[in-house]
């Protein structure tokens, strides 16, 4: 998807839930799903890291 497809507000809002999504994963992945050329989807996994208990 070339940046002159997108309208600046569309490009705007994407950028924004793009900069939400990686500012709160600390262990994980962002997944950004096309379907013919176009962005679609938005996946976002983490991980949760839990402490061992105290022996």
């Amino acid at each position: 998807m070339a940046q002159k497809d997108l309208q600046p507000d569309v490009l705007t809002q994407l950028l924004d839930k793009l900069e939400r999504l990686v500012g709160k994963v600390e262990f994980g992945s962002i997944e950004l799903v096309f379907h013919q050329g176009k962005l679609v989807q938005l996946e976002k996994t983490e991980k949760l890291r839990l402490d061992k208990p105290a022996s």
